[in-house]
């Protein structure tokens, strides 16, 4: 999605309460029409403080409350958005989605960034019991064991192979 400058908003605004007409706003700014009817409509909700405000992080029950809502009301996605001051429509329209499918999980915000690669170490317990560190230990001393042998067979394996000039 292209992002608009808060100034070019205000200007389109302008110009259509002026009495330009849709095609000629979008035309003249290179705006696409629904985007332009979007920011008209939340205009009118609000005035520029709706028009301009932009929330990026919503709660799981603000977002069940925005759903439960329009479900209530039989309102249409571009109205409720309107209503919460959501900037656009189709947020509203992925958490229905989401709580359709999974439930109230489905609306708690996801994990940002790349997963790790590096697979995350077993935290260790200090109060285990003699039994319990023993088997940690005999599987540490197995690991290690593997490795060897296979180093090992490396190792060998090389030195068979003739050398190459």
């Amino acid at each position: 999605m292209t992002k608009f400058s808060h100034e070019l908003r205000a200007k389109v605004i302008k110009a259509r309460l002026e009495g330009k007409s849709l095609s000629m706003l979008v035309k003249e700014f290179g705006v696409e029409q629904t985007t332009v009817c979007t920011w008209i409509d939340r205009y009118r909700a609000g005035g520029t403080a709706q028009l301009l405000h932009v929330n990026r992080r919503y709660t799981p029950e603000f977002k069940k409350k925005v759903i439960e809502y329009r479900w209530e009301h039989g309102l249409s996605f571009k109205q409720v958005a309107i209503q919460f001051n959501i900037p656009q429509k189709g947020t509203i329209y992925e958490w229905e989605c989401r709580y359709l499918t999974r439930g109230i999980s489905g609306l708690l915000p996801k994990k940002r960034g790349r997963p790790s690669k590096m697979p995350k170490k077993p935290k260790k317990k200090e109060n285990l019991t003699r039994l319990e560190q023993l088997e940690a230990e005999n599987a540490q001393l197995r690991m290690e064991n593997e490795f060897l042998k296979k180093l090992d067979a490396l190792v060998q394996q090389r030195k068979k192979q003739p050398k190459k000039n």
